[in-house]
């Protein structure tokens, strides 16, 4: 009797709060998909203040107040989307293009898998404490088999990477077992983890398995390690299991380089009106050389090895989801016929293949993402960052709907419909010129 008493008085207590404090912002009659769980809480009131959301409660009970309410009339609400393998371009001007299309795309989170001294510059000037652009979570210069170095400049550089506060180290390739120990003990001794592709040595031969698995590796792209190698599956997918390293797959990367569309459907893929026709013109006339350069029969063959290659894929992602390893999601838009933000969808698309349901692919860019770096994004709860899109229909239900983003609440800012509106009629704009 004591804690019903006591339950019923906190309750209350809460709702006399909820009614008295002034918000900043209330979204009125929102659905939410906060991503703890498959299924929508329908027609709720969110309360947000100095960026954190502070109330959520049942519309038809609530009685919050605020500085600006806003009446979403039954849309939906899910947290924001993070892009976890991009490249950063090489000019400032292309950077702020590449936030604002990641923004009209709901995408508020990038991390960079190709690092510069230079994105250190960028992250400062451009996450600042209420800027709406996306955050960027950056990588250092990666390594590749061609780094010569001693143990003193390895450290300089680990200890460079610290100081700075890039978030890894990425390893391309690697000369040597011997340098990557190096690197790794290094790694350790200044807490700077590493990820990037599963290292080969330079005659293509592995690590020694307990080497890599017990290094400070925390993700490995595109699959590597795990397509292709039969004989060590098993005892890598375990490992991987054991040591909890994210994988990022970027199945869109290879099925666009597949070689499986047709001129015409290159130039209807997403995003691509975002694309120059100069620059579409000269992306086909590449790929129209190298195919009549290797002649029909061949160009056949190649689409017939990547497809099989790509159903592999297929089969590796099923099983580390039925292992419960976490994958994150990108599709690692930097090639031809792929523009960054707009191919978020399009990964999507690709891992419904794998007959993952809808929750758990949008689990890969928002919940996976924020355990990975240890942050508290990635749900819509009370005490948790304001860090959501608006959609016109449940996600959860219908991937096509994030086609569509209607507004987008982050870092303090909202940019609502109108707003996204204009900045892709700007972005089509400067593609016409």
């Amino acid at each position: 009797m004591k804690n019903i008493f006591f339950i019923t008085t906190i309750l209350f207590a809460t709702l006399v709060f909820s009614q008295k404090q002034k918000f900043d912002i209330v979204f009125k009659n929102v659905n939410i998909v906060s991503m703890e769980s498959d299924k929508a809480i329908l027609n709720q009131n969110i309360a947000i203040k100095d960026g954190k959301i502070i109330v959520v409660e049942n519309a038809k009970k609530s009685k919050l107040k605020a500085e600006k309410t806003i009446d979403l009339k039954g849309k939906y609400i899910m947290p924001s989307l993070a892009d976890a393998h991009v490249h950063l371009p090489e000019t400032e001007e292309e950077l702020l293009r590449m936030f604002d299309l990641n923004l009209i795309n709901g995408v508020t989170k990038l991390r960079s898998m190709r690092g510069d001294w230079k994105h250190k510059e960028w992250q400062n000037k451009y996450n600042t404490i209420n800027s709406i652009y996306p955050k960027l979570y950056l990588s250092a210069p990666p390594i590749s088999r061609s780094l010569e170095a001693s143990t003193v400049q390895l450290e300089e550089f680990v200890k460079a990477v610290k100081e700075n506060n890039y978030g890894f180290i990425k390893i391309l390739s690697i000369k040597s077992q011997k340098i990557f120990t190096q690197l790794d003990s290094l790694c350790k001794k200044y807490d700077v983890p590493l990820g990037g592709h599963f290292p080969r040595l330079s005659m293509g031969n592995s690590l020694n398995e307990d080497v890599f698995f017990n290094s400070n590796y925390k993700s490995i792209e595109h699959l590597g390690g795990l397509v292709g190698e039969p004989n060590f599956f098993e005892s890598r997918i375990q490992a991987i299991k054991r040591n909890n390293i994210f994988i990022c797959p970027t199945l869109l990367w290879y099925s666009i380089g597949s070689g499986q569309y047709s001129y015409e459907e290159f130039q209807k893929l997403n995003g691509m009106e975002y694309v120059s026709n100069k620059t579409m013109q000269e992306w086909i006339e590449k790929t129209r050389t190298y195919r009549d350069k290797i002649g029909e029969q061949a160009y056949k063959d190649e689409v017939t090895k990547e497809l099989k290659d790509l159903q592999e894929k297929y089969q590796v992602i099923a099983r580390l989801q039925k292992e419960g390893i976490k994958m994150l999601l990108s599709p690692d838009a930097s090639s031809k016929y792929m523009m960054t933000g707009c191919n978020m969808i399009n990964e999507m698309e690709l891992l419904k293949n794998v007959n993952l349901s809808n929750f758990e692919i949008l689990q890969m860019a928002t919940v996976n993402f924020s355990v990975f770096h240890n942050e508290y994004n990635g749900t819509i709860k009370v005490n948790k960052p304001a860090d959501f899109i608006i959609l016109d229909e449940n996600p959860l239900e219908d991937l096509q709907t994030l086609k569509n983003v209607k507004g987008v609440f982050f870092n303090y800012n909202y940019l609502d419909t109108k707003a996204l509106e204009e900045m892709k009629k700007k972005l089509l704009e400067a593609t016409s010129k």
